[in-house]
């Protein structure tokens, strides 16, 4: 049998890992980014976060490869004759316009709403963690992803949440394993693959048509079902995140911590 705990722990530590390069983004950015200097002192900054970034992208990517062949072994699928994928490059141009505008960009943008200094500093600080993140997680997700693809024995993938997902990433949470030969027509929950800047989410790998829900899926197939009962498309999908968002998430514990 699959260890069950295996997905999340491989959440957790692709969430220590995120949480680690937001120590070190602010670093950078506290120690070299001057808000007196703002244009002058960006190169520097920028030139200092690349190879963090890079760096924590390969990790997260090797962290995926190394959980998918684990996966593979639990689920008694041989690996002599499998090597899994890893990420698309990260192209030089996509990695500095990210940077650019959740750095200089997003400072100018809060000096000109009002903010402070400091509070434009802190602005763009956040803006430039979740973007950082989402590049270096990226390369573990699609790591993840690309080998499911390829894997003629993988049979699909399922989202893996932390507690305290937003509504949509619960929404796709939802639908639990999600096969590659399904049908989704019909389904408004599409975008299983997709995640967004402070996601904590993960996918994880299935290799038979009758896989388990993980974590907090299952309870979530269920509300899925009760709040959307005669509703179909946009419909749904908007009642599911006004409940989520109304009293919903207040149903679940407490955001586990990486």
């Amino acid at each position: 049998m699959a260890d069950s705990g295996a997905p999340q722990r491989y959440r957790r530590i692709q969430a220590l890992a995120a949480a680690r390069l937001a120590q070190q983004v602010l670093r950078v950015w506290r120690e070299l980014a001057n808000p007196a200097k703002i244009d002058a002192s960006w190169l520097a900054v920028r030139a200092a976060l690349a190879p963090i970034v890079r760096q924590a992208r390969e990790q997260a990517a090797f962290f995926a490869q190394a959980a998918y062949m684990d996966a593979r072994r639990e689920a008694g699928v041989d690996d002599s004759d499998f090597t899994p994928e890893g990420p698309l490059p990260l192209l030089v141009q996509r990695l500095e316009r990210t940077l650019d505008v959740t750095g200089p960009v997003e400072f100018k943008k809060a000096i000109a709403a009002g903010k402070t200094p400091q509070e434009a500093m802190d602005s763009a600080a956040v803006r430039m963690v979740g973007s950082t993140q989402y590049l270096a997680l990226e390369g573990g997700r699609q790591s993840m992803q690309r080998s499911i693809e390829v894997d003629d024995r993988a049979t699909g993938w399922s989202r893996v949440t932390d507690a305290d997902p937003c509504a949509w990433c619960a929404m796709l949470a939802s639908r639990g394993p999600v096969y590659k030969s399904a049908k989704t027509a019909g389904d408004p929950r599409k975008g299983g693959n997709r995640y967004h800047d402070h996601c904590g989410c993960q996918a994880w790998p299935a290799f038979t048509n009758d896989e388990p829900f993980i974590g907090i899926a299952e309870k979530l197939y269920d509300d899925w079902l009760r709040e959307t009962r005669g509703r179909g498309g946009k419909h749904a999908v908007n009642a599911f995140r006004r409940w989520w968002e109304s009293e919903g998430r207040a149903t679940y514990t407490v955001p586990d911590r990486p």
